[in-house]
Formats: C-alpha cells, sequence, structure tokens
C-alpha cells in the first residue's frame, strides 16, 4: 500500500516549540465543524480522499528506522537530541481508524521502548479503558497528553464536534490521565469560540484542574471566509452562538480572508482565563498571536520549561524579551542552526504556499528563511507582525540582524487582578 508521510515539520515552524510534528493517519474519523486540517486537507488533489474519508497510515518500519538512527532523514539532529515531538497536529491518533487498524498501539511500544518524550493531543477517551494502552503510559513521565474541549454545554458539543465523546467523558479521560504518569495533562481550550465557550469556560477550567490537568493552553476561533465548507457551516454556528458570528468577525477582526478577532475583544476573556488559572495553581498558555507573552514559558502549547522543546523559535524570543527587556537573534538561532539545515523548498511536509512563495524562496535554505522572517518585520511570521506590535524592532545587532524590544505599553495593557 501507499503509505502516509509523517512526521512533517509544521507550518508554524517559526513559532513552534514543537516543530517537528506526527500523524498516525492521514484522515481523521471525528467531524468537528471548526477543524483546520479539515480546510487544510480538503483542498487540491487529495481533497476527495479526505472528504470520502479513505485513510493512509504510516510506514512504522520506516519510522522505526528514523528514530532509531538507521535512516538519515531531516529530522535526525532533533531526534538525536531527544527533543519532545507533537502527536496528533492534523488527526486524532486515538479515533475510530486507530480502533480499526491500531497502528498508533504498536508505534507506542516502541517508543515507550527508547522512552522518547511526546506530547499527544487528543478527544478520545477510549484507549484510557483499555490495558493495552494504559499498560504503556502508566509511569512514562515524559508524556504529556493535551484534551481538547470548548465547552461544558454537552449538547451544543454533539452538533460542533460529530463523533467525539462528551465534555464530561473527557474530563473524566483527564482524570485517569493524570492518575497514570505525572507527565501532565493539559486542557486544550481551542478554539474558545464566543457564545459556545463562554457561557461554561471558567467551570470547565476548573473541573478540568480538580480533574488532574496542570496546564491549560486556549486560543480563539478564526474564520476562513474563502471556506465554502466553513461558510456552509455558518447557518449552525450562529444559532449555537446567538448571533451572527460571520459578521461578528467581519467587523471585528484585524485581517480579512483568515480573520482573527482584535485584541480588545479577546482582552476580558483571556484576563479571566488567567485569573482562574492563578487561581487553581494551573500554568497557563495563550497558542494565539494575541497574549502569547502571557504563556508561563515559550511552549505555547503547555509544556513546563523542564521540558526538551525547541527553544528556536519566536515564542521563546518573545519570553526572552518578556525577562530582559529585548531579545536578539542570537538568543534563539543555536537550535535553529542546529536543527533546521535543510532546503526550504523541500522540507518534509511543509506547505510551501502560493506560487509566487515557491518562486521567491525555493532555492533558500530553512535556515535562510528563519533569518529571513526574523529580519523583515512586514512578513506576516516575524517577530513585530505576529504577534502584532508586542515585539518591536529597536536597531540592530553585530551581525545586522533586527534587535526586537519589548512593548510594555501593550503588555500593560491587561491588570490582573
Amino acid at each position: 500500500m501507499k503509505y502516509y508521510q509523517s512526521p512533517r515539520w509544521t507550518n508554524e515552524i517559526a513559532d513552534c516549540s514543537m516543530p517537528m510534528t506526527f500523524d498516525t493517519y492521514s484522515n481523521c474519523s471525528f467531524n468537528c465543524l471548526y477543524c483546520f486540517s479539515m480546510f487544510q486537507r480538503g483542498i487540491g488533489t487529495s481533497k476527495d480522499n479526505y472528504v470520502n474519508k479513505e485513510v493512509k497510515y504510516v510506514n512504522i518500519n520506516k519510522i522505526k528506522d528514523i528514530f532509531l538512527g538507521k535512516r538519515e532523514s531531516q529530522f535526525s539532529a532533533y531526534i538525536k537530541d531527544r527533543k519532545v515531538f507533537q502527536w496528533g497536529g492534523l488527526s486524532d491518533q486515538f479515533d475510530g481508524y486507530e480502533k480499526k487498524h491500531g497502528i498508533t498501539l504498536d508505534l507506542l511500544k516502541f517508543f515507550k521502548d527508547i522512552d522518547y518524550p511526546i506530547c499527544f493531543s487528543t478527544k478520545s477517551v477510549w484507549w484510557l479503558k483499555d490495558k493495552r494502552y494504559t499498560d504503556l503510559f502508566k509511569g512514562q513521565d515524559n508524556w504529556n497528553c493535551k484534551f481538547s474541549i470548548i465547552t461544558l454545554d454537552k449538547e451544543k458539543a454533539k452538533l460542533i464536534e460529530k463523533g467525539c465523546p462528551s465534555p464530561q467523558d473527557r474530563i473524566e479521560a483527564i482524570k485517569i490521565y493524570s492518575d497514570l504518569n505525572n507527565g501532565g495533562a493539559t486542557l486544550r481550550l481551542r478554539p474558545f469560540i464566543i457564545g459556545i465557550s463562554t457561557p461554561s469556560y471558567l467551570d470547565l477550567i476548573e473541573l478540568s484542574s480538580k480533574a488532574g490537568a496542570t496546564a491549560l493552553s486556549t486560543e480563539f476561533f478564526c474564520v476562513e471566509q474563502r471556506s465554502a465548507l466553513l461558510k456552509s457551516y455558518m447557518p449552525l454556528f450562529n444559532k449555537l452562538c446567538g448571533f451572527d458570528l460571520f459578521a461578528f468577525y467581519k467587523k471585528y477582526s484585524v485581517s480579512s480572508g483568515y480573520m482573527r478577532l482584535n485584541r480588545n475583544v479577546k482582552r476580558p476573556f483571556i484576563i479571566n482565563m488567567q485569573n482562574k488559572c492563578k487561581e487553581l495553581n494551573m500554568r497557563f498558555y495563550v497558542s494565539d498571536a494575541h497574549f502569547k507573552e502571557l504563556c508561563n514559558n515559550g511552549s505555547c502549547c503547555g509544556l513546563g520549561s523542564d521540558w526538551n522543546y525547541s527553544r528556536g523559535q519566536w515564542c521563546e524570543a518573545l519570553q526572552v524579551a518578556k525577562n530582559n527587556g529585548s531579545v536578539k537573534y542570537s538568543d534563539v538561532s543555536s537550535e535553529i542552526n542546529k536543527y533546521f539545515n535543510f532546503d526550504w523548498g523541500r522540507a518534509e511536509g511543509y506547505n510551501t504556499g502560493s506560487g509566487s512563495k515557491r518562486f521567491k524562496f525555493y532555492k533558500l535554505g530553512m535556515l535562510d528563511y528563519m533569518r529571513w522572517l526574523w529580519n523583515h518585520p512586514e512578513s506576516g511570521q516575524s517577530p513585530y507582525k505576529l504577534f502584532e506590535g508586542i515585539l518591536t524592532p529597536g536597531g540592530y545587532d553585530d551581525d545586522d540582524n533586527i534587535i526586537y524590544k519589548y512593548n510594555y505599553n501593550l503588555d500593560n495593557s491587561i491588570e490582573i487582578k
């Protein structure tokens, strides 16, 4: 058979603490209406396969050879240094396909044997009631798991997250997981949807904490207005939210096309979430570009600072600047230079985007591309544009790289009680 290609480099490589991401399957048995990977995969030549739920899985022997160093790959240096990777970037590794094929289970046995650090992301719960899986997770303290829940409202969740267990079942899964090991469980309150998440989000955080979650990671829903599929879902979103969600995003977004709500709209919810986490002694993380400076450390997915995640990225730079007042490229470039020594246009699994972008960057190495992003503040993935002004250009260092200064005035617009 033709296998699915994974691991891959995430498209958020400039701003991700786990740039090497992994999926067992090419598809997901869940049908969440907000799913960004559905919009990403449901285009181009793979559209029919994805929409019709045709699935491929990874080549187990190839994965083993890569992680054992028997096969050279772009990930070799990253793996040799035992950097944590994200499992579940575009698909859920514990969904219905896993029940049928069991590929994740076989790989879990291998990763436990080599004691490799992993951060999982899931909405599934059945595997935590299956001894084959729980025996592997028991005592595995370098395996962290993020549980995605967006609301406590069982009926709304059933309509939006089709095929997923109830929010209450997922909270129970947090409890089961937390009792298995000390790798940690994180509440992944993403995407945060005003009108759907808002009525119950503080209670959700509190219940998750009582179940054993030690961290919260949140990000606001973005609306891809160019997606015909998402537009077809809008009447249901409007009904569940109680207002015209699309019109709301049109009015209060800072961008067109891919619409993200502005900072002021998000501020009160962020304040409430951070205060609640402080009250409960939970670590707080914002994966959203706005307020990412409030993360406890440079891994917005919720890993603590003691985890061996990648420091060669802008979220880490943001933390350096917050602590020191400014940040230089050299503060984050050592790991960039070590792990990203491959051609930008041939990066494994990386979406190079439009034809014009490929023409512009194809001959660059990923090292050159990362440095280019750093030194072009007008670029959408530069530290300046990505965080919308929390880091501002403030001169150059001896290597002609921009020095970014921390905008305390913007940060201080939030007053934590």
